[in-house]
């Protein structure tokens, strides 16, 4: 008995070894590979590293602000009853590196809604490139929509959006 309590040991230690290898791998480095990945970006999954991110509703505008981020985050869900048709208008800066903002339908391949990089020309008055709103119209179909904001390693923005029946 005395001989087995080692290797039992072992392969404990071993199989913990290998789940937290897992839980990982899956927290650090798949947010890393989200950015170009249709399939993952449509999923119900949130895979993000973010650092100083806050975010505040106020009247119905939601706004958002992180120092650094990689991955990708629900910012907004809708469980539609019927379809219906909506207004957004939203505002994406990013001061360091690349961001997406995309509305993931039920069942749907997502739509892109706005992506900025840093590198894009910026303003002779900021080193940022201008943030100005926009706005869209989504057809909201039966099921849960959402938008997600999908960020390559190390971006900063802020986001502020909000909807509006038509």
């Amino acid at each position: 008995m005395k001989k087995k309590l080692p290797i039992i040991i072992g392969i404990c230690i071993f199989i913990y070894a290998v789940i937290f290898g897992i839980i990982i791998a899956g927290t650090i480095l798949l947010p890393a590979y989200v950015y170009e990945n249709e399939k993952l970006i449509a999923s119900e999954l949130n895979a993000v590293n973010k650092l100083k991110y806050y975010q505040t509703v106020h009247d119905g505008i939601t706004t958002i602000s992180c120092s650094k981020m990689t991955g990708m985050e629900t910012v907004w869900k809708y469980s539609a009853s019927e379809d219906v048709t909506i207004q957004m208008y939203y505002t994406l800066q990013v001061t360091d590196g690349k961001a997406k903002l995309i509305f993931v339908p039920p069942g749907d391949a997502s739509v892109l809604l706005a992506e900025q990089d840093s590198a894009a020309p910026k303003s002779t008055v900021s080193d940022a490139a201008p943030a100005t709103e926009q706005q869209c119209t989504l057809d909201l179909k039966k099921g849960r929509n959402k938008i997600k904001i999908v960020c390559e390693k190390g971006t900063s923005f802020e986001l502020s959006f909000h909807a509006a029946s038509l």
